[in-house]
């Protein structure tokens, strides 16, 4: 038990000189040289919310032997709701300053629904070795681990009728590495690795909407 909690103690202080997640900092270049007229963003909470339970901690249960404490919940609880926002918040800029118009009269709805989603450690021997050393080999830069997110993103568009006139999708992946100096702590790795699959795939999705806009642009005119 010791041995346990002065590990957690050393990990903790070698990741605390981490870099922290920067929502400004992922890319949303979905952009659009012939845009969309204005559409409202709206969120499909229901398919967002029962994936948005984090699974990641389920390697170190297995390797630790330890069944979560309650403060643990409640982080995870908090994490998937931060992840949850964070997807909300990249995907409403998205919609309004990449892909539509900003002016003009609101054409209709476009709805954003997850599809598929796994996320988990690329690989689990870095954790292994994180642990089996002490977080010795971290601070000679060996990362900690490496968080992949990876997910279907499908945006329906609706027009004022509440009518569907097209729905595109698209998978995104993104990676980000638990490591000192040059990499995220746990939480901001995985709200990274997170943020950089959604804004992947709304990139493919505005490419395939692009493809379709003179179609689009007449049914929201009608």
């Amino acid at each position: 038990m010791r041995t346990f909690i002065l590990l957690f103690i050393l990990i903790t202080m070698l990741l605390s000189s981490c870099k922290t997640f920067e929502l400004s900092a992922i890319s949303t270049d979905a952009e659009m040289e012939q845009k969309l007229p204005p559409l409202e963003p709206d969120f499909d909470v229901v398919s967002f919310g029962p994936d948005y339970q984090d699974l990641y901690s389920i390697p170190n249960i297995i390797v630790s032997g330890r069944l979560p404490n309650v403060q643990s919940v409640v982080n995870k609880a908090t994490l998937s709701m931060t992840i949850a926002e964070d997807t909300r918040r990249i995907y409403d800029r998205t919609i309004i300053d990449r892909m539509t118009r900003s002016v003009g009269e609101t054409k209709g709805y476009a709805v954003c629904r997850l599809g598929m989603r796994t996320r988990s450690f690329k690989s689990n021997v870095n954790p292994v070795v994180s642990i089996l050393t002490l977080g010795v080999m971290n601070v000679f830069g060996y990362k900690a681990a490496t968080y992949k997110d990876e997910m279907e993103i499908i945006v329906d568009i609706y027009d004022l009728n509440d009518e569907v006139i097209g729905s595109f999708s698209a998978l995104g992946i993104g990676e980000a590495d638990v490591r000192m100096y040059k990499g995220y702590n746990a939480s901001s790795a995985k709200r990274t690795a997170h943020a950089r699959a959604f804004s992947n795939a709304m990139k493919t999705i505005a490419k395939k909407m692009e493809r379709e806009i003179v179609a689009l642009n007449s049914k929201l005119a009608g």
